[in-house]
């Protein structure tokens, strides 16, 4: 009896270590900057044109909204660039979050970063530029909408739980046939 319980307990564990797993790949891949953006928003940030990439939109409330931005054109000096997510005000009374920020490497001026989006509703990525030519602030509007209920391979996971369970049931009455099996062996 006692090894069928410790099966069963390796299968949970095993199919947990699945689910943890899984949901760090979807967490990461959630606020990763992909090869190509879902939505990309031309601004006037003062004297500065700035293309915004948004690597996802729209953005998962719960989630850090992964972009980025770069000039449209080059630029004398070097720009520096402060942004903040900041909700609605009129939906829901939420804190506004400033983002976190890092050169991009494969463009000249610009960077690359993350937004708290921790609410559903409607946000602002306020841009705000500085440089030679003096400050400039652009205004990108973000919708965010609720995160999955769960996500899909989860449900699956979970939608096959009966499964599993029958697995068990066959597997420890093919146990108990072998111990019967042996027993009348033994007898005769």
């Amino acid at each position: 009896m006692a090894k069928p319980f410790q099966f069963l307990l390796l299968a949970v564990g095993v199919i947990l270590l699945l689910v943890v797993g899984g949901e760090i790949i979807y967490s990461i891949a959630a606020t990763t900057h992909g090869s190509t953006p879902a939505r990309v928003v031309q601004v006037q940030a003062g004297p500065y044109p700035l293309t915004v990439n948004l690597y996802t939109y729209p953005a998962h409330a719960s989630y850090a909204l992964p972009f980025a931005i770069a000039p449209q054109q080059p630029i004398r000096g070097t720009l520096s660039y402060d942004v903040t997510s900041i909700p609605d005000e009129s939906d829901v009374p939420a804190t506004p979050v400033r983002a976190s920020l890092s050169p991009d490497p494969n463009v000249h001026n610009g960077v690359q970063g993350d937004a708290e989006i921790t609410v559903q509703v409607l946000w602002s990525l306020i841009i705000v530029v500085n440089g030679s030519a003096g400050q400039g602030e652009a205004v990108v509007p973000i919708t965010a909408t609720a995160p999955p209920a769960i996500p899909s391979w989860l449900g699956w996971a979970i939608g096959f739980i009966p499964l599993y369970g029958l697995l068990v049931f066959l597997l420890l009455l093919r146990g108990r046939k072998k111990a019967k099996q042996e027993q009348t062996i033994v007898i005769e």
